[in-house]
Protein backbone atom coordinates (compact mmCIF):
# COMPACT_ATOMS: atom_id res chain seq x y z
CA UNK A 1 0.00 0.00 0.00
CA UNK A 2 0.71 3.68 -0.94
CA UNK A 3 1.10 6.72 1.40
CA UNK A 4 3.66 8.13 3.62
CA UNK A 5 6.19 5.74 6.31
CA UNK A 6 5.87 6.45 9.83
CA UNK A 7 9.07 8.29 11.30
CA UNK A 8 11.58 6.48 12.72
CA UNK A 9 12.59 6.49 16.56
CA UNK A 10 15.57 8.54 15.50
CA UNK A 11 13.41 10.93 13.73
CA UNK A 12 11.47 11.32 16.69
CA UNK A 13 13.60 11.35 19.53
CA UNK A 14 15.83 14.51 17.32
CA UNK A 15 12.85 16.41 17.28
CA UNK A 16 11.89 15.47 20.49
CA UNK A 17 15.43 17.13 21.43
CA UNK A 18 15.07 20.44 19.01
CA UNK A 19 12.00 20.87 20.97
CA UNK A 20 13.25 20.87 23.89
CA UNK A 21 16.48 22.94 22.64
CA UNK A 22 14.03 25.66 21.43
CA UNK A 23 12.59 25.38 24.81
CA UNK A 24 15.62 26.14 26.87
CA UNK A 25 16.75 28.63 23.80
CA UNK A 26 13.24 30.55 24.86
CA UNK A 27 14.08 30.62 28.60
CA UNK A 28 17.37 31.80 28.19
CA UNK A 29 16.39 34.54 26.96
CA UNK A 30 13.55 35.09 28.99
CA UNK A 31 15.85 35.30 32.12
CA UNK A 32 18.52 37.24 30.08
CA UNK A 33 15.30 39.98 29.64
CA UNK A 34 14.49 39.42 33.33
CA UNK A 35 18.15 39.85 34.30
CA UNK A 36 18.77 42.96 32.39
CA UNK A 37 15.62 44.33 33.81
CA UNK A 38 16.52 43.52 37.47
CA UNK A 39 19.64 44.60 37.35
CA UNK A 40 18.35 48.19 35.92
CA UNK A 41 15.86 48.39 38.33
CA UNK A 42 18.58 47.60 41.20
CA UNK A 43 20.95 50.54 39.94
CA UNK A 44 18.24 52.99 39.82
CA UNK A 45 16.99 51.77 43.39
CA UNK A 46 20.90 51.67 45.13
CA UNK A 47 22.45 53.89 47.65
CA UNK A 48 23.91 55.80 45.03
CA UNK A 49 20.11 57.73 44.53
CA UNK A 50 19.28 56.70 47.85
CA UNK A 51 22.12 57.09 50.65
CA UNK A 52 21.74 57.16 54.00
CA UNK A 53 22.28 60.96 53.51
CA UNK A 54 19.30 61.09 51.30
CA UNK A 55 16.97 59.76 54.64
CA UNK A 56 18.92 62.23 56.86
CA UNK A 57 18.15 64.98 55.44
CA UNK A 58 14.51 64.65 54.97
CA UNK A 59 14.60 63.60 58.59
CA UNK A 60 16.27 66.86 59.28
CA UNK A 61 13.92 69.05 57.39
CA UNK A 62 11.26 67.78 59.13
CA UNK A 63 13.11 68.18 62.34
CA UNK A 64 14.44 71.35 61.54
CA UNK A 65 11.15 73.10 61.00
CA UNK A 66 8.90 71.04 63.80
CA UNK A 67 12.06 72.27 66.62
CA UNK A 68 11.85 75.67 65.51
CA UNK A 69 8.30 76.22 65.96
CA UNK A 70 8.67 74.29 69.25
CA UNK A 71 11.19 76.65 70.63
CA UNK A 72 9.43 79.47 69.24
CA UNK A 73 6.25 78.30 71.79
CA UNK A 74 8.93 77.34 74.62
CA UNK A 75 10.52 80.82 74.68
CA UNK A 76 6.58 82.22 75.03
CA UNK A 77 5.53 79.94 77.48
CA UNK A 78 8.33 80.76 79.35
CA UNK A 79 8.18 84.24 79.31
CA UNK A 80 4.39 83.45 80.11
CA UNK A 81 4.96 82.15 82.82
CA UNK A 82 7.70 84.55 83.89
CA UNK A 83 5.51 87.15 83.87
CA UNK A 84 2.60 85.40 85.98
CA UNK A 85 5.16 84.64 88.76
CA UNK A 86 6.43 88.22 88.67
CA UNK A 87 2.82 90.42 89.39
CA UNK A 88 2.13 87.14 91.30
CA UNK A 89 5.51 87.99 93.76
CA UNK A 90 6.66 84.44 93.59
CA UNK A 91 9.30 84.73 91.14
CA UNK A 92 12.34 83.48 93.37
CA UNK A 93 10.17 81.21 95.19
CA UNK A 94 10.25 77.25 95.46
CA UNK A 95 6.75 77.48 93.33
CA UNK A 96 8.37 79.01 90.65
CA UNK A 97 10.86 76.64 90.27
CA UNK A 98 8.48 73.87 90.35
CA UNK A 99 6.75 75.63 87.92
CA UNK A 100 9.53 75.95 85.94
CA UNK A 101 10.63 72.05 86.22
CA UNK A 102 6.92 71.34 84.70
CA UNK A 103 7.64 73.47 81.84
CA UNK A 104 10.82 71.97 80.95
CA UNK A 105 9.01 67.97 81.57
CA UNK A 106 6.64 69.29 78.73
CA UNK A 107 9.35 70.57 76.63
CA UNK A 108 11.26 67.48 76.95
CA UNK A 109 8.27 65.27 75.71
CA UNK A 110 7.16 67.61 72.98
CA UNK A 111 10.62 67.33 72.03
CA UNK A 112 10.64 63.49 72.02
CA UNK A 113 7.30 63.42 70.49
CA UNK A 114 8.72 65.18 67.27
CA UNK A 115 11.71 63.19 67.35
CA UNK A 116 9.63 60.08 66.98
CA UNK A 117 7.27 61.29 64.46
CA UNK A 118 10.80 62.14 62.42
CA UNK A 119 11.71 59.19 62.75
CA UNK A 120 8.44 56.94 61.67
CA UNK A 121 7.88 59.86 58.85
CA UNK A 122 11.66 58.72 57.66
CA UNK A 123 11.17 54.82 57.81
CA UNK A 124 7.48 55.60 55.63
CA UNK A 125 9.43 57.16 52.95
CA UNK A 126 11.92 54.00 52.84
CA UNK A 127 9.45 51.54 52.95
CA UNK A 128 7.26 53.59 50.48
CA UNK A 129 10.36 53.99 48.07
CA UNK A 130 11.28 49.55 48.77
CA UNK A 131 7.35 49.14 47.28
CA UNK A 132 8.16 51.50 44.31
CA UNK A 133 10.97 49.02 43.57
CA UNK A 134 9.19 45.97 44.05
CA UNK A 135 6.07 47.50 42.22
CA UNK A 136 8.94 47.99 39.50
CA UNK A 137 10.10 44.11 39.75
CA UNK A 138 6.13 43.03 39.23
CA UNK A 139 6.06 44.93 36.29
CA UNK A 140 9.00 43.64 34.68
CA UNK A 141 7.74 40.06 35.18
CA UNK A 142 4.35 41.01 34.05
CA UNK A 143 5.59 42.39 30.85
CA UNK A 144 9.61 41.05 30.05
CA UNK A 145 10.40 43.91 28.66
CA UNK A 146 13.07 45.48 30.43
CA UNK A 147 13.20 48.31 28.61
CA UNK A 148 9.79 49.25 29.86
CA UNK A 149 10.32 48.67 33.23
CA UNK A 150 13.32 50.60 33.63
CA UNK A 151 11.35 53.61 32.19
CA UNK A 152 9.09 53.39 34.75
CA UNK A 153 11.73 52.62 38.04
CA UNK A 154 13.20 55.71 36.36
CA UNK A 155 10.09 58.10 36.23
CA UNK A 156 9.50 56.63 40.26
CA UNK A 157 12.78 57.03 41.29
CA UNK A 158 12.71 61.01 40.11
CA UNK A 159 9.46 61.22 41.64
CA UNK A 160 10.88 60.00 44.77
CA UNK A 161 14.09 61.81 45.60
CA UNK A 162 11.85 65.26 45.17
CA UNK A 163 9.77 63.49 48.17
CA UNK A 164 9.80 66.64 50.86
CA UNK A 165 7.92 66.27 54.55
CA UNK A 166 4.63 67.12 54.87
CA UNK A 167 5.17 70.25 57.12
CA UNK A 168 2.33 71.42 58.87
CA UNK A 169 2.17 74.19 61.69
CA UNK A 170 2.35 72.64 65.15
CA UNK A 171 -0.55 72.84 67.66
CA UNK A 172 -0.43 74.25 70.90
CA UNK A 173 2.40 72.10 72.68
CA UNK A 174 2.53 73.67 75.92
CA UNK A 175 -0.17 73.80 78.85
CA UNK A 176 -0.60 76.87 80.29
CA UNK A 177 1.85 76.22 83.96
CA UNK A 178 0.95 79.21 85.86
CA UNK A 179 -1.84 82.34 85.28
CA UNK A 180 -1.98 83.76 88.40
CA UNK A 181 -1.29 83.38 92.16
CA UNK A 182 -4.65 82.47 92.92
CA UNK A 183 -5.43 80.38 89.84
CA UNK A 184 -2.42 78.92 88.12
CA UNK A 185 -0.98 77.72 91.42
CA UNK A 186 -3.94 75.07 93.04
CA UNK A 187 -3.75 74.16 88.78
CA UNK A 188 -0.14 73.49 88.58
CA UNK A 189 0.31 71.82 92.32
CA UNK A 190 -3.08 70.85 93.15
CA UNK A 191 -5.83 71.86 95.70
CA UNK A 192 -4.06 70.34 98.88
CA UNK A 193 -0.53 70.94 97.88
CA UNK A 194 -2.11 74.55 97.21
CA UNK A 195 -3.59 74.25 100.92
CA UNK A 196 0.42 73.78 101.76
CA UNK A 197 1.60 76.83 100.74
CA UNK A 198 -0.94 78.70 102.48
CA UNK A 199 0.16 76.75 105.57
CA UNK A 200 3.30 77.00 105.04
CA UNK A 201 4.50 74.22 104.17
CA UNK A 202 6.97 72.87 101.68
CA UNK A 203 5.33 70.71 98.75
CA UNK A 204 8.50 69.72 97.74
CA UNK A 205 8.93 67.60 100.47
CA UNK A 206 7.97 64.12 101.03
CA UNK A 207 6.92 64.75 104.48
CA UNK A 208 5.35 68.52 104.18
CA UNK A 209 7.66 70.00 106.12
CA UNK A 210 9.88 72.87 105.85
CA UNK A 211 9.30 76.64 104.97
CA UNK A 212 8.27 77.66 101.39
CA UNK A 213 9.13 81.07 100.05
CA UNK A 214 6.80 82.30 98.40
CA UNK A 215 8.12 85.61 98.18
CA UNK A 216 11.00 87.43 96.14
CA UNK A 217 13.99 87.64 98.86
Amino acid sequence: MGGKSAPSNNQMVAFEMQQAQDAADKENLRQARLNQGKAAIDQLFSNQNFPDSFYQNYQNAELNYTQRQLQQQYDQAKAGMTYDLARAGTLRSTAAGYAQGLLEQQNAVNEAGLQAKADSDTAALRQSIASQQQQAYNQLYATEDPTVAANTAASSVANAQLQQPNLNPLGDMFKPVVIGMTSAIPGVYGAATYNNLNTGQNPASPFGTGAMTTSQT
